[in-house]
């Protein structure tokens, strides 16, 4: 039956129908030919050739139940504004979903929201498949619409869409459907969910490296670390060490495994001391941004860092609370994060010393500093504090705050790099 109504293109919500009604055209027969059996075959059986049933029509073709009410573009404005409040979208996260919803009521148009089928998560999925991966920045397609360019552009050799971004869209469009469904807008099941995205699952250490061996040693053996031609040329070798943020957050991510913009929005305030320890306080306090709740922690600082003279620079720099750590970082980007401009310079620099490679950046710093306190048999909870990580169970998530500085201490420092070898000037 199931084959059947897939040849014959029958819309799920009416394939239960045609499965009792099969089933009671063939309990008929059945009597029927008992009946023969019994009584003998009394009427003349019809041998003409009968002609075969029309074909059902194609699903387009079939009357769709009418929906009503308001259309999609209508809910959005307090959707958007209820995950601005509650889920901090802001910045790239917010223009990135209201571009997949635009999308989506471009191609699907803009109806009453229980209109809406998997039939049209499903166009939305074909469509934006397509897309070269430049729809929107090439001007040759700027005149043009989704399906438009999808169109013009097959067969031809361009880089498609990858299959995260498409992800991206989904998860944007599930999250909206379940808000509707919550407010009971919409009924059945999310139809924005149980789709595949080829090429997106897999373990984060099988798609991203970590620095480490020869690779290690040639950057911190480069120009900002050794000797740089001047500020402006931090790729030519010279005799120029500047202290700054380009020669600080490459070591601070090498030795603490932070995120980028948690050391880029230190202020002074934020490097503490107590019992003879020093240490970072992740916090998101004023404007300071964090990726989540787990983020905020006390990190020990690295010794090594410290014999190189980074409690010296931060006293020069920042001499009062308030003071950012890294003055020279300006807010940029659309999230507004200290960080990046310095991502951009870090991309540019790396190809400028012949270090550039996909999946090398300044996150693999993070997943060395995991790799090196795993190896060393530091306790999941540990490491989970020191890099900001979410522990599993309720246990973890509560309680792994209160573990003491002095032990966090000991496991920073079993993070060792043998391959840099930098001279130290800190007499602390």
């Amino acid at each position: 039956m199931r084959r059947l109504a897939q040849a014959e293109q029958v819309p799920e919500e009416l394939q239960t129908e045609l499965a009792l009604g099969m089933i009671q055209a063939h309990l008929q027969l059945q009597e029927q030919i008992l009946h023969w059996l019994q009584h003998g075959v009394t009427t003349p059986i019809d041998t003409a050739v009968q002609p075969e049933p029309a074909p059902a029509p194609p699903p387009s073709a079939m009357k769709q139940p009418i929906a009503s009410g308001p259309a999609l573009s209508e809910f959005l404005p307090n959707f958007i504004d209820l995950m601005q409040s509650t889920d901090g979208w802001t910045g790239q996260t917010l223009a990135q979903n209201r571009a997949s919803y635009r999308m989506f009521i471009e191609i699907c148009g803009d109806r009453p929201v229980q209109s809406y089928t998997r039939r049209d998560t499903a166009a939305f999925y074909d469509v934006v498949r397509k897309l070269p991966k430049l729809y929107s920045k090439a001007r040759a397609w700027r005149a043009l619409s989704l399906a438009e360019i999808v169109n013009s552009t097959e067969g031809a050799e361009v880089e498609r869409i990858q299959m995260k971004t498409l992800k991206r869209h989904f998860s944007a469009l599930g999250r909206l459907f379940a808000h509707l469904k919550e407010r009971g807008e919409y009924d059945g099941e999310n139809p924005a969910h149980g789709f595949e995205f080829p090429g997106t699952k897999g373990k984060a250490n099988q798609k991203r490296d970590m620095w480490q061996g020869v690779k290690l040693t040639r950057l911190f053996s480069s120009p900002v670390w050794t000797g740089c031609k001047s500020a402006s040329r931090r790729s030519l070798p010279g005799k120029l060490i500047i202290k700054d943020e380009k020669y600080w957050l490459p070591l601070l991510g090498l030795y603490h495994g932070n995120r980028l913009e948690e050391f880029a929005q230190l202020r002074r305030e934020d490097i503490k001391e107590e019992d003879g320890l020093w240490f970072f306080d992740i916090n998101d306090e004023g404007d300071k941004q964090l990726k989540n709740e787990q983020s905020k922690r006390q990190v020990p600082l690295h010794p090594e860092v410290r014999a190189l003279g980074f409690l010296d620079y931060v006293r020069e720099v920042a001499p009062s609370d308030g003071d950012l750590v890294f003055p020279g970082l300006r807010p940029s980007g659309p999230d507004n994060k200290l960080g990046y401009l310095f991502t951009k310079w870090w991309s540019r620099y790396r190809r400028g010393i012949g270090l550039y490679e996909k999946g090398l950046d300044y996150h693999s710093f993070r997943h060395g500093v995991s790799t090196k306190l795993y190896a060393a048999h530091v306790p999941d909870a540990y490491v989970d504090v020191l890099t900001g990580h979410e522990g599993q169970g309720i246990g973890r998530k509560v309680y792994l705050k209160g573990l003491p500085l002095n032990e966090l201490y000991a496991a920073i420092c079993k993070v060792e790099w043998p391959e840099v070898e930098l001279k130290g000037d800190e007499n602390d």
